[in-house]
């Protein structure tokens, strides 16, 4: 014969279970919960993660893959390191949009960090082993036609991800970074022109931290039409951030 429990206790069972799910609140995985230096069977699981390919430096993804596993499908870039796009899970995107939730569209819309829509993607050796992560500004996201925009940051910010970076990885910027001069044909937007890569050695971290920066005008980019000076030109400038994290002495 079944046991009997009293309805209290069954309702304070009830109780308990709901308030410790309210207690623990909704997280996806992001880059920052790979482990560099570690192999692939330590990795986080695919499954956290969608959209696996083969990346391009930093850019959109080329050849799909299904997971950490695939990585050796991937080109050696010169270091010999193979670089693994992969996106965010968007399973808690799609529950907000379903309830029209702003503020829920805007957390976890898109692969971003700090508001700021970024490519991901992991580098692994040979054998397997996490050497780095690569995290890089992206502009797709402002071209797509969502009823419910998320609130990201635009383009023309991408470049300060680069500060907010440098500072989560105490990186100072008189004895880290250093100034690159502009080549032949590249100019200021408005009056600035920022070019800088930062690097750190951090010895307790066993890491190496570079930090890349750029907001400025290409070869035949230009703030005005040249047929119609009186006209603004839209979007001709470059405005990126790049962090890469590597297992120390890679």
């Amino acid at each position: 014969m079944a046991a009997q429990y009293p309805v209290a206790l069954i309702l304070g069972v009830v109780c308990w279970v709901a308030a410790l799910a309210v207690a623990q609140p909704m997280r996806r995985a992001t880059i920052w919960d790979l482990s560099v230096g570690a192999p692939i069977a330590e990795q986080p699981n695919p499954s956290e993660f969608r959209g696996f390919a083969c990346g391009s430096n930093g850019g959109p993804p080329r050849a799909p893959l299904t997971g950490w596993a695939d990585f050796k499908r991937c080109a050696a870039e010169p270091d010999g390191l193979r670089e693994v796009y992969f996106e965010y899970d968007d399973e808690l995107e799609y529950i907000a949009r379903a309830h029209d939730n702003d503020r829920e569209i805007s957390r976890w819309a898109g692969t971003h960090e700090v508001t700021f829509p970024v490519i991901t993607s992991a580098l692994f050796d040979d054998a397997g082993i996490l050497k780095g992560i690569r995290m890089v500004t992206d502009a797709r996201p402002e071209h797509r036609s969502d009823i419910t925009e998320a609130n990201r940051k635009k383009r023309e910010e991408a470049y300060t991800l680069g500060t907010v970076m440098a500072s989560r990885f105490n990186i100072d910027s008189a004895q880290d970074c250093q100034a690159v001069p502009p080549t032949e044909g590249e100019s200021p937007v408005g009056s600035l022109f920022v070019k800088r890569v930062c690097e750190r050695n951090d010895l307790a971290a066993g890491r190496r931290v570079v930090v890349r920066v750029n907001l400025f005008r290409k070869p035949g980019q230009s703030g005005y039409n040249p047929q119609l000076p009186t006209q603004l030109t839209q979007g001709q400038f470059e405005s990126s951030a790049r962090v890469e994290i590597y297992q120390l002495g890679q």
